[in-house]
């Protein structure tokens, strides 16, 4: 559900507010979890959020997976198969368990960050796809080692995969020319600041039909290319609250807006501060993470800020 809002087309040179968006829950979760967990003092940035701009938790979560890898057994840590591979995770009566602990409790005690994509029921399991053979790997290796509040221990099984039918789709011509008019919407020119947040509800992409998530390579390098070939001189975007869980995708972002100073990456799924070395080549003076994981592993604020 979105709340209406009006928008006023502009050009790409026009002025204007940005315009309102709207938070999205999708159905998503995976099961893994840590009974015992080590709590550590760590170092929180954004320990009291802005209510205003924080208006997200842990509750959306995609989930991700990729294809290749024979013989899940023989995978090691230091395993030459592909890094880029697709699997589907099952996880046997997984359907009886609370979604969000099922994710929070596999995702803290698997050893390689992941994130599930295309989270679905399938009869009494739990479903979804991640890509590459590290995560799961180590998502095997957690299988049996949490235990459900009935005492069940929990499987996981994995088997190699093409990749889901969300990452493989790419943007049709026409949904190209709709997502150009959605972004000039949200371009402020006196700013020269572009607000994609919350993209995949905004209403005239929802009212065609157009699933833009931004976690996804294709609606991301969309939007780059559109960037580049239309407003060159951003000085700021903004992309919160749009389930990014990783930053592979915006590798180009530094050639797109060569003059990008500030950049939102708020109420995300960004779990490592690896991530971000994919900007590293932005000359930024502002980057806003809060609402992401990745904030909480600091010990202390000059760790952080480093």
């Amino acid at each position: 559900m979105y709340s209406e809002m009006n928008h006023h087309p502009r050009n790409w040179s026009g002025a204007g507010p940005s315009p309102r968006s709207r938070l999205e829950e999708e159905d998503g979760d995976v099961l893994m979890s840590d009974p015992h967990d080590v709590l550590r003092s760590r170092y929180t940035p954004y320990g009291r959020p802005n209510r205003d701009r924080e208006r997200g938790g842990l509750s959306n979560i995609s989930l991700t997976v990729r294809q290749n890898l024979s013989t899940l057994e023989r995978l090691g840590p230091r395993s030459n198969a592909p890094k880029k591979s697709w699997f589907k995770v099952s996880i046997p009566y997984g359907r009886k368990y609370e979604k969000a602990w099922l994710i929070n409790v596999i995702q803290n005690l698997c050893s390689v960050p992941f994130t599930p994509v295309e989270l679905h029921y399938a009869n009494n399991r739990v479903v979804f796809y991640v890509e590459d053979a590290s995560a799961a790997n180590a998502l095997k290796q957690v299988s049996r080692k949490i235990v459900a509040p009935d005492g069940y221990k929990i499987v996981i099984l994995l088997n190699p995969c093409s990749s889901p039918t969300s990452v493989q789709r790419e943007l049709k011509p026409e949904e190209i020319e709709q997502l150009k008019l959605c972004m000039s919407k949200r371009y402020d020119g006196s700013q020269q600041a572009l607000d994609l947040k919350n993209l995949h509800t905004d209403p005239d992409l929802v009212a065609q039909n157009i699933d833009m998530v931004l976690s996804r390579r294709s609606c991301m390098l969309a939007v780059l290319r559109i960037i580049q070939e239309n407003i060159p001189e951003l000085l700021s975007l903004n992309l919160s609250d749009n389930k990014l869980y990783r930053l592979d995708d915006m590798a180009e972002l530094p050639q797109k807006a060569p003059n990008l100073k500030i950049l939102n990456l708020s109420s995300n799924q960004l779990k490592t501060d690896r991530d971000l070395d994919r900007l590293k080549d932005l000359k930024l003076e502002e980057l806003w993470l809060d609402g992401n994981l990745l904030c909480d592993s600091f010990r202390d604020q000059s760790t952080y800020i480093r």
